[in-house]
Protein backbone atom coordinates (compact mmCIF):
# COMPACT_ATOMS: atom_id res chain seq x y z
CA UNK A 1 0.00 0.00 0.00
CA UNK A 2 1.73 3.44 -0.91
CA UNK A 3 1.39 5.99 1.29
CA UNK A 4 -0.74 9.00 -0.27
CA UNK A 5 0.33 12.62 1.09
CA UNK A 6 -1.95 15.03 2.72
CA UNK A 7 -2.23 17.91 1.04
CA UNK A 8 -1.03 20.93 2.61
CA UNK A 9 -4.92 22.16 2.88
CA UNK A 10 -5.84 19.20 4.49
CA UNK A 11 -3.28 19.94 6.79
CA UNK A 12 -4.13 22.83 7.76
CA UNK A 13 -7.86 22.42 8.17
CA UNK A 14 -6.85 19.32 10.68
CA UNK A 15 -4.51 21.61 12.88
CA UNK A 16 -7.44 24.60 12.50
CA UNK A 17 -9.92 21.48 13.86
CA UNK A 18 -7.98 20.31 17.25
CA UNK A 19 -7.34 24.00 17.84
CA UNK A 20 -10.83 24.69 17.89
CA UNK A 21 -11.47 22.11 19.98
CA UNK A 22 -8.91 22.76 22.49
CA UNK A 23 -10.46 26.12 22.79
CA UNK A 24 -13.72 23.98 23.91
CA UNK A 25 -15.62 24.39 20.71
CA UNK A 26 -17.66 21.38 18.89
CA UNK A 27 -18.16 20.98 15.33
CA UNK A 28 -22.19 20.92 14.81
CA UNK A 29 -24.24 21.67 11.32
CA UNK A 30 -27.01 23.40 11.20
CA UNK A 31 -30.14 23.14 8.83
CA UNK A 32 -31.32 26.62 7.99
CA UNK A 33 -34.59 27.38 6.81
CA UNK A 34 -34.59 30.15 4.15
CA UNK A 35 -37.86 31.46 4.43
CA UNK A 36 -37.78 31.85 7.91
CA UNK A 37 -34.19 33.23 7.77
CA UNK A 38 -35.52 35.69 5.82
CA UNK A 39 -38.29 36.90 8.09
CA UNK A 40 -35.48 37.16 10.73
CA UNK A 41 -33.43 39.44 8.64
CA UNK A 42 -36.54 41.64 7.36
CA UNK A 43 -37.62 41.77 11.41
CA UNK A 44 -34.01 43.10 11.95
CA UNK A 45 -34.24 45.68 9.36
CA UNK A 46 -37.73 46.91 10.25
CA UNK A 47 -36.43 47.17 14.10
CA UNK A 48 -37.80 44.54 15.82
CA UNK A 49 -36.87 43.08 19.10
CA UNK A 50 -34.90 39.30 18.79
CA UNK A 51 -37.98 37.11 19.40
CA UNK A 52 -37.84 34.01 17.48
CA UNK A 53 -39.82 31.55 19.43
CA UNK A 54 -43.51 32.24 17.29
CA UNK A 55 -41.21 31.72 13.89
CA UNK A 56 -41.76 28.63 12.09
CA UNK A 57 -37.75 27.25 12.97
CA UNK A 58 -36.71 29.68 15.56
CA UNK A 59 -32.91 28.94 14.85
CA UNK A 60 -33.23 30.39 11.78
CA UNK A 61 -34.87 33.29 12.24
CA UNK A 62 -32.61 34.04 15.06
CA UNK A 63 -29.87 33.79 12.53
CA UNK A 64 -31.34 36.38 9.76
CA UNK A 65 -31.99 38.56 12.50
CA UNK A 66 -28.20 38.29 13.86
CA UNK A 67 -26.96 38.11 10.32
CA UNK A 68 -28.72 41.09 9.22
CA UNK A 69 -27.90 43.36 12.99
CA UNK A 70 -23.98 42.69 12.32
CA UNK A 71 -24.71 44.31 8.50
CA UNK A 72 -26.37 47.30 10.13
Amino acid sequence: MADKTESPNTLRQRAFKERQKAAGYKNTTVWIHTETEQEGKQAARAGEPLEPMESKAPLSWAAGWISEKGKQ
